[in-house]
């Protein structure tokens, strides 16, 4: 994991398609076919991807709800191989870090077009997805940073930089060349790394030797500076991206247009202010709501594909989502009397302890889902990275163990005054003129 916190805002954008330059533009003395030959013959595969995370900050009580504004931001370097080949491994990760070929107008442009049809082809097939990210960005710097590397505001991004790599190659060359030097700047690039391996203990001893060769050729000064503390302080983005969200993801009603006939319909909003408790039944409520309500109201009864909603215990964050909706105002009614459904639920889970058992044993099992070694090393370290203790993670288990039907009526009081509620929906023009017609009226944006 290498630290990107020292690239400007700005450029943010630009690093989905600089990941992906670094695997697939060639490096050093291969060529892209050569590079990716190389991979495949000695590797299990290497990929480069981004994290962009809160963290609790130090001393903080982990079960209340964050800002967001303490983050870290990294690159990805992630790969796998027997111990044999770990050397080949490690040649390849420092490779693709420090010499991918940068200045590779034709298959840039060509990965961008890629780009901006597959981010295209999403709206339409994924809508549900790129409404619950176009929400999420209203609220925490990080929900705005997902927007603006994987969301609508990306794919407009996408179609600009085709054009700027056609037209201006040279200007956009240098953002590429800039970022890179940023991310390896000598004094600071070896405090925001992080090396986490994932192996038995045989495999520990064999490739100790191999470890620690690959940890002295790592660019940058291993007694350099360091970066800030990112649990102490702000993360640097956040003043810049909190004006920019004010200004480009305000809190308000959209719709996205684009040629379909079906809709994914989303409503979102704050159910805990910063600072408040979180309990762990409310993931069993959120849990609950996703497959008895929603699944009754929105899919059954309402002829969508799907209807959940996700509820994120580190933010407050909830939404309410469907996939291929048949409906659009329809569904937004059926979301505002969620919390009605639930107040009625609670009164008959109190008389009816078998349903609530089953619905602390499904949110068990949501959360022991079984890993492969590989996912068990990721969990760890990015627990790590966000600063998660293994006290928390018993405390909110026993909080969802513990949950009353009690807890039900006090999710749906707070379902009933949702913060800072909005709505983003992709759906065809014709549709949202029905729903203006009921009263649904949203501020409308063509995608293509």
């Amino acid at each position: 994991a290498i630290d990107i916190s020292g690239v400007s805002v700005e450029d943010i954008p630009l690093l989905p398609i600089f990941t992906k330059m670094m695997t697939q533009t060639g490096a050093g003395e291969y060529d892209s076919v050569a590079l990716s030959r190389r991979i495949g013959t000695h590797t299990g595969g290497v990929g480069v991807s981004l994290l962009t995370t809160a963290v609790h900050p130090e001393g903080s009580d982990e079960s209340v709800t964050g800002d967001g504004e303490h983050m870290i931001t990294k690159m990805l370097i992630q790969g796998k191989a027997t111990s044999e080949k770990v050397d080949e491994l490690f040649s390849i990760m420092n490779l693709i870090l420090t010499d991918s070929k940068l200045d590779s107008q034709k298959k840039v442009i060509e990965m961008l077009k890629e780009s901006r049809s597959r981010l295209e082809s999403s709206v339409q097939g994924a809508g549900h997805a790129v409404s619950n990210t176009r929400m999420k960005a209203r609220y925490r710097v990080g929900g705005y940073i997902d927007e603006i590397t994987s969301g609508i505001s990306y794919l407009q991004t996408v179609k600009e930089l085709v054009k700027q790599a056609e037209e201006d190659w040279p200007s956009l060359l240098r953002r590429f060349e800039k970022i890179r030097s940023t991310i390896l700047e000598k004094s600071t690039c070896r405090s925001g790394m992080v090396l986490d391996i994932t192996a038995d203990e045989k495999v520990f001893g064999d490739i100790q030797p191999s470890v620690e060769q690959f940890l002295t050729e790592l660019p940058g000064d291993a007694n350099g500076e360091k970066l800030q503390n990112f649990y102490k302080e702000i993360h640097p983005w956040v003043p810049h991206a909190k004006n920019m969200m004010a200004e480009f993801a305000p809190v308000k009603d959209e719709g996205f247009v684009v040629p379909t006939q079906v809709s994914y319909v989303g409503k979102s909003g704050l159910l805990y202010d910063e600072g408040e408790h979180i309990p762990g039944s409310a993931a069993v409520v959120a849990r609950y709501l996703r497959t008895g309500y929603l699944w009754d109201h929105v899919r059954v009864m309402g002829g969508a594909y799907g209807g959940f909603c996700t509820f994120s215990p580190f933010s407050g964050y909830f939404s309410f989502l469907s996939y291929r909706d048949p409906n659009l105002d329809k569904t937004i009614d059926v979301y505002d009397a969620a919390a009605d459904a639930l107040i009625a639920a609670a009164d008959a889970l109190e008389n009816n302890p078998e349903a609530l058992a089953t619905a602390i044993i499904g949110t068990i099992g949501d959360m022991d889902g079984a890993l492969s070694p590989d996912q068990k090393g990721a969990a760890a370290m990015q627990r790590w990275l966000i600063n998660e203790s293994s006290e928390y993670r018993q405390k909110y288990r026993d909080e969802v163990l513990n949950t009353k039907a009690s807890d039900f009526r006090e999710f749906a009081e707070r379902l009933k005054g949702l913060k800072l509620p909005s709505v983003a929906v992709v759906s065809s023009k014709g549709a949202f003129e029905t729903a203006a017609k009921a009263g649904k009226v949203l501020e409308l944006t063509d995608v293509y």
